[in-house]
């Protein structure tokens, strides 16, 4: 019997890249194709797709910058969050542009260590959160800027 669970906030499989052929054509597409934006933890590129008004999201945690599973979970879990909240403002960014988005979120520098008693692990989800807030700004701006230059270049 196989029944699927309904999760409210939940990020469904239709709105995330899967396969690696998914997440190759992000990675490998040309300048002109492709947003990017970097905080100081990680790192959003986002690819300009034909299917109108659709984003997908990606993630990408490796196990050289979070050694822990816990650690590349929680990563994720945060990225997720943010993306599920992020999504209807990157729409209205983008806004009627001839567009849709495949967007990756990258994990691209080593996780602070809460061993060593200068950081604990609430400070750390905190200092993470805070930077993808940033990395979701600064990334937003740069859709809406891509959006306006467009319209106004003629």
């Amino acid at each position: 019997m196989n029944t699927t669970v309904d999760k409210p906030n939940g990020l469904p499989r239709s709105i995330r890249l899967i396969k690696s052929a998914e997440f190759g054509a992000v990675l490998s597409a040309n300048k002109q194709d492709l947003i990017r934006a970097f905080s100081d933890f990680f790192a959003i590129n986002a690819l300009k797709t034909s299917p109108k008004a659709r984003i997908r999201f990606g993630f990408t945690v490796g196990k050289h910058n979070a050694r822990l599973s816990v650690e590349r979970a929680l990563v994720k879990r945060l990225l997720r969050e943010k993306a599920r909240t992020s999504r209807l403002h990157i729409l209205d960014a983008i806004g009627d542009q001839e567009f849709g988005l495949d967007i990756t979120l990258r994990l691209r520098r080593k996780l602070p260590d809460c061993s060593d008693g200068l950081l604990n692990k609430k400070a750390r989800k905190e200092l993470l959160r805070n930077d993808i807030d940033k990395l979701m700004d600064i990334f937003l701006r740069k859709v809406s800027s891509k959006g306006s230059d467009r319209d106004g270049s003629v």
